[in-house]
């Protein structure tokens, strides 16, 4: 998840990122996992950069020859948030998220999403390559999910009201579309 920001960078370049950040919230306990899906384009490059996207997390090769990267960290919500207190602030979903108990015994799961649209706003790359790079991100998309007794959500909840999901497509989100919302909120009961 450290890496997002790097990957961020070299989309212009690497032009195939897939990302997927899930919670799943079970009673006292809580997993989060990502997955980083990239082209062999983007990977190649990655890998001659010098830089290990995944060094915390296992490394596949697809059928279709795409590189996936996938992490997991399970502890209790109470490890999570420290987690999460203790990351600098930043454009990674993981610097942006932040997990409280409320007082009614649920928790609320929030990404400042807003906070990695002006960070994107702020890395001065110029209309022609920004429309370059929205172009070549279509179909491309960062995904969150929260998984466990969803209360309520500004995402899209599941009909068992088991999941919350964002798809965020990156092409928007790399022209500040508006609408991209500025969080993704959602209340579990644990």
């Amino acid at each position: 998840m450290r890496k997002l920001l790097f990957l961020l960078c070299l989309l212009p370049l690497a032009a195939c990122v897939d990302m997927d950040l899930t919670l799943k919230i079970d009673g006292d306990n809580a997993t989060v996992s990502s997955t980083v899906t990239m082209g062999p384009e983007g990977y190649q490059m990655m890998a001659s950069s010098g830089e290990d996207m995944c060094e915390d997390g296992v490394a596949t090769t697809l059928d279709n020859g795409d590189y996936q990267c996938t992490t997991e960290m399970t502890g209790t919500i109470d490890e999570m948030i420290a987690e999460l207190e203790a990351a600098e602030e930043g454009m990674d979903p993981d610097q942006t998220a932040k997990i409280e108990k409320l007082e009614d015994g649920n928790v609320r799961v929030s990404f400042d999403l807003a906070e990695m649209k002006a960070s994107v706003a702020e890395g001065g790359m110029d209309p022609g390559m920004l429309m370059m790079m929205q172009q070549m991100l279509v179909g491309r998309n960062l995904t969150f999910t929260i998984e466990g007794q969803i209360v309520e959500t500004n995402g899209t909840m599941s009909d068992s009201s088991d999941m919350a999901t964002l798809i965020i497509p990156l092409d928007k989100f790399a022209m500040q579309d508006p609408s991209i919302p500025d969080s993704f909120v959602t209340i579990v009961t644990p």
